[in-house]
């Protein structure tokens, strides 16, 4: 069987993240991405899915497959980030998501603007609640809906000091099988990967985590798939992040 090699950044947000830069369009986020060479990217807002179909519009334009996701914060206030076969499926995770999340409302002199955006790069309306909080939904529940909807999930930026898995359970939860974790696009990332025993046999997805279009990871990141260019979808990404989660 042959393999392709296909560059991937797996960690990408739009301006609905208030912690994002307002440049962060879909039109922008997609055209950055063929700019620096990617062949996939997953677009993970914060506890949000609502702009995956305009994203979605502006890839099916391009050479470039979007893998659909949610970042979500969990119980234990830490980031996991799903990924989805199709958009529809990661937005049952957004709106179950919602339902989790407190009713507060997004403080945007503070935290930032949440914008919605249509395919075109207008704005068509803002997010009210505020997605920077933690949901009431635990780590394993979190991981539960990712792949009863047909998604897989893995902890994201393992190698932070905050939102991340390692820091506040002290541990990857013995019970969960996940064989893949995310660390941040950088040197440091790699050597904390490189440092820790408990990755030793997890498959590490190293990604931007973008909220600027200039943080975007530029090519060099690599996942080898048996499938040609032209049959290259989401579920191939999904299919293969779940064959890593059985071994």
């Amino acid at each position: 069987m042959n393999f392709v090699n296909y560059t991937y950044d797996f960690h990408i947000h739009t301006a609905l993240s208030p912690c994002a830069e307002e440049e962060m369009t879909p039109n922008n986020i997609v055209n950055m991405a063929v700019l620096n060479g990617l062949d996939l990217i997953a677009v993970t807002d914060h506890n949000s899915a609502k702009n995956l179909p305009a994203v979605f519009a502006c890839a099916q334009t391009k050479p470039l497959v979007l893998i659909p996701g949610i970042e979500v914060e969990s119980a234990e206030e830490v980031h996991i980030s799903c990924l989805f076969p199709q958009v529809e499926s990661a937005l049952e995770m957004g709106q179950l998501v919602e339902r989790h999340l407190l009713p507060m409302k997004n403080n945007k002199e503070v935290l930032g603007s949440q914008y919605l955006f249509d395919a075109e790069d207008n704005i068509i309306g803002e997010e009210e609640r505020m997605l920077l909080f933690s949901t009431d939904l635990p780590v394993e529940e979190v991981f539960a809906a990712a792949r009863s909807l047909g998604g897989c999930a893995w902890f994201s930026h393992v190698d932070r000091d905050s939102y991340s898995v390692l820091p506040i359970l002290g541990a990857l939860p013995a019970g969960l099988a996940t064989g893949v974790v995310e660390a941040t696009d950088s040197p440091y990332g790699r050597e904390f990967v490189s440092s820790r025993k408990d990755l030793k046999n997890k498959e590490v997805l190293y990604s931007s985590d973008c909220h600027r279009l200039k943080d975007m990871s530029r090519g060099t990141n690599v996942i080898s798939l048996s499938e040609e260019r032209n049959q290259l979808t989401a579920e191939t990404v999904i299919n293969w992040i779940k064959e890593k989660d059985m071994r």
